[in-house]
């Protein structure tokens, strides 16, 4: 039967409307990205650490980047979503200048206004469809966070603080990488209450992302090694199944033969009986 391409657009459409955590993490990158540029501007900060958070500015304007050509290749209609769907903010989005940061809301509102369309069930179900890949990712993209988030309320923490060793934003997020990964130099380490509390957060997150990460790769390692059974069972049913056609076309080619051999021998004895019936008709 024939496929309506009308429908098929339309079932093209809805899968490109659908929103995944993918999405949901893009729209929570906008909003650390519009964040972020308020100490970049207004904090009184020295030029050393407004250039760590531009060069966080700039590695996520990529991160926009490619998400606007993976949303271009994705999408059914390219112009279309360049035009009406909103790809145009996304590219403005993109560029690394402050001036044009503010079209980054436009992905958050786009991601806001289809989950509002979604029900409870298919909430659930992007969430859990691919449970380890989305939890890697949230995770992922909560440390990257959390890291310029507390290095930041370090520094005000420890600012005037007797004896503190935590004095630049450049400290303080190389202590909060430091922290968060478990490696613990002891370089740099808050003194205040606030400070170490902060502390406690980081190093918390940090044993659950190993533990994330682990998880992760075992349960990649555990597919991986799962299709290759099946493919080698699969492999090995089609071998089975082969042997068995060619004994059964063995088996019928040698059924065939007999049928031959003993289609010969009625030949011959009608041909024997056939000269005794002449031989005796000529007597007579």
């Amino acid at each position: 039967m024939a496929v309506n391409p009308t429908t098929e657009n339309s079932a093209k459409e809805q899968r490109a409307r659908k929103v995944t955590a993918y999405d949901l993490v893009i729209g929570v990158l906008a909003i650390f990205s519009l964040v972020i540029l308020i100490p970049i501007y207004f904090g009184n900060l020295s030029s050393e650490d407004k250039l760590i958070l531009t060069y966080l500015e700039d590695a996520l304007c990529v991160v926009f980047l490619l998400d606007f050509f993976r949303s271009l290749h994705l999408a059914p209609d390219k112009w279309g979503y360049f035009l009406k769907g909103g790809g145009w903010l996304d590219l403005l989005g993109s560029i690394p200048i402050s001036a044009f940061a503010i079209f980054r809301i436009a992905r958050l509102f786009r991601v806001v206004r289809l989950l509002r369309k979604m029900t409870g069930g298919e909430l659930r179900r992007m969430f859990t469809g691919r449970l380890a890949q989305n939890t890697l990712l949230f995770t992922l993209v909560i440390a990257l966070i959390l890291v310029f988030t507390i290095s930041w309320l370090v520094l005000i923490a420890e600012q005037g603080a007797p004896n503190a060793n935590i004095k630049t934003y450049h400290d303080a997020v190389w202590w909060a990488f430091v922290t968060i990964t478990t490696v613990g130099y002891g370089d740099y380490y808050p003194v205040t209450g606030w400070g170490q509390s902060f502390a406690v957060i980081l190093m918390f997150f940090g044993i659950g992302i190993i533990g994330v990460l682990s998880s992760y790769l075992s349960t990649t390692f555990i597919s991986l090694q799962r299709r290759r059974q099946e493919k080698r069972a699969g492999g090995n049913t089609q071998d089975q199944d082969n042997d068995a056609d060619e004994d059964e076309g063995s088996a019928e080619d040698d059924h065939t033969s007999n049928l031959e051999a003993e289609l010969a021998d009625i030949k011959g004895e009608l041909a024997a009986l056939r000269r005794l019936f002449e031989e005796h008709y000529q007597t007579q």
